[in-house]
């Protein structure tokens, strides 16, 4: 599945549906001006929709975690993994 890079393929803008092309304005709007880690997702949108969830509750104000406490544990995991997301 990965390409010679070892990447994922990402979903191609213009193949997303009107829920997706709407989710994904709203990352812009409220997450990330990248959208790698959004389109690459967006494959499987069932995991997006986990993920989704998940990102509403931590940065959402759910969570007992800080959302810049998560943000820079976030940002650690990713170096330390060397993510490009």
């Amino acid at each position: 599945m990965a390409n010679e890079h070892g990447m994922l393929p990402k979903a191609r803008r213009e193949d997303l549906d009107e829920r997706l092309r709407a989710r994904l304005g709203r990352w812009f709007e409220n997450a990330y001006e990248d959208d790698n880690l959004f389109l690459t997702m967006a494959r499987r949108p069932g995991l997006l929709d986990a993920t989704w969830g998940f990102i509403r509750y931590i940065y959402g104000g759910g969570s007992s975690v800080e959302p810049e406490l998560f943000e820079l544990c976030r940002l650690r995991m990713a170096h330390a993994n060397r993510c490009r997301h």
